[in-house]
């Protein structure tokens, strides 16, 4: 799956369920409307400095749906890039 235009295709690193050493089941949130997710593909028409492998740090509050899994995320909705 490739995204086209201005778009990125991320995993969220953050979010879903999680299991202690323990074994308690939780499910992880954050507070903070901008979350960490790892860019697993990139449209053909990105303006900015975004590779495949890069952690960008986004907006969720553009998505309705909650934050666990993989999102198309906009361009625009990148506030940082960390470099692999």
């Amino acid at each position: 799956m490739r995204p086209v235009g201005k778009w990125i295709l991320a995993r969220a690193l953050i979010g879903g369920q999680k299991t202690t050493s323990a074994g308690i089941i939780y499910t992880e949130k954050s507070k903070s409307k901008i979350i960490p997710a790892e860019v697993l593909a990139i449209g053909n028409k990105l303006t900015e400095d975004i590779k495949v492998g890069d952690i960008i740090w986004w907006d969720i509050s553009k998505l309705k749906d909650g934050y666990q899994g993989n999102h198309l995320v906009n361009q625009d909705w990148v506030e940082m890039v960390e470099r692999s």
